[in-house]
Parts: C-alpha cells; sequence; structure tokens
C-alpha cells in the first residue's frame, strides 16, 4: 500500500464487502423466516385436509356401508384419526395410515352411497397433494438450513428444520365401475 490513498481504497472495501455480507445475511434471514412460515401454513393445510377425509368418513361409516362390522370399524380409526392431532407427531402419521388402510381393505365399490366415496376419494386425493406439498415446502427449508453460510453466521436463529411427513395416504379406494359380467354380455 503506497500512501494514505492505499488505505483509504482498502477501508472502502472492506466497508463494501462487509456491506454486503449484511445484505446478504438479513435477505437469507428473512427467506429462512418466510420459508417456516410457508411450512407452518402448509401443515395447517395438510391438518385440514386430514380432518376433513376423517369427517367423511365418519359420514360414510355412519349411513354408507351395509355391513355392521366394517361400520364400527371404520368410525373407530376415523374417530381415532380425527382426534389424533393432539397427540404426539409419530403416533398422529401412524393413526392416518392406520385410517388407511381400514379404507384399502374396505369393499368401497360395493357401496350404494357412491357420492360419498367419490368425496371420500377426493378428500384423500386432497390430503396427498397436502403432504406433498408440505414435504416440498420442508425439504426447501431443510436445505438452506444445512448450508454452511446460513450454520456460521446463525441465521436460522433457534428454528429448528421442519421434519419430514411420512403416512400411507394412498386413495385408490374410489368406486370402480362394475365389472360386465359374461350372463349380461350374453343376453
Amino acid at each position: 500500500m503506497g500512501g494514505p490513498g492505499g488505505w483509504v481504497a482498502l477501508g472502502i472495501l472492506l466497508m463494501a464487502a462487509a456491506a454486503l455480507i449484511g445484505v446478504w445475511c438479513f435477505w437469507t434471514a428473512g427467506r429462512l423466516d418466510r420459508m417456516h412460515l410457508r411450512v407452518e401454513a402448509a401443515r395447517a393445510a395438510l391438518l385440514t385436509q386430514l380432518q376433513h377425509r376423517a369427517s367423511v368418513a365418519t359420514e360414510l361409516a355412519i349411513g354408507g356401508l351395509e355391513d355392521p362390522a366394517s361400520s364400527v370399524l371404520l368410525l373407530a380409526a376415523a374417530r381415532t384419526a380425527r382426534e389424533s392431532g393432539s397427540g404426539g407427531a409419530a403416533d398422529q402419521w401412524l393413526v392416518q395410515s392406520e385410517l388407511t388402510a381400514m379404507l384399502m381393505a374396505l369393499d368401497l365399490p360395493a357401496v350404494e352411497e357412491e357420492p360419498l366415496v367419490s368425496e371420500l376419494a377426493d378428500a384423500a386425493r386432497k390430503a396427498a397433494l397436502a403432504r406433498r406439498i408440505h414435504n416440498d415446502v420442508a425439504a426447501t427449508t431443510r436445505s438452506l438450513h444445512r448450508r454452511r453460510r446460513v450454520r456460521w453466521f446463525h441465521l436460522a436463529g433457534h428454528a429448528v428444520a421442519p421434519e419430514m411427513i411420512d403416512f400411507d395416504d394412498r386413495y385408490d379406494f374410489a368406486p370402480r365401475p362394475p365389472d360386465p359380467s359374461p350372463a349380461a354380455e350374453a343376453s
């Protein structure tokens, strides 16, 4: 550095670099905050869809099934799924998987109340979509949390990286058209 002008230039360069790092940190911390809010909103949407699925399953169990044993089992699974929001996370997703398994085990195409079965299939499809959206947003947020610069500057604060949600959310129990029987075709 050849004189006072060189030191001034170096000082200006260091201040500009510090300002750029500060702006980047501020922007990234704000982005992380917005992403955490999106994860919370996606989780709330998922829970709403799961509640709707359980409610429609309850309606189906009360009035749409001919088999009383299936009605009782579906009603119990749906009630447990509706009440699972207050339990632990692992239990909550296990209960949702159990409701899905119960729905898959039923012979829903034989049910006379097809609009209710269609509504249940629609609710289950929306719940599966909501879970995928939540997991996409959570994965993006987790990826940003893991970046080295984010950890160095503690830009996530005390926020914990969001968890992925995993449970059986199949919805291929929708009513299928009846198989044409050979006797019906012969006449």
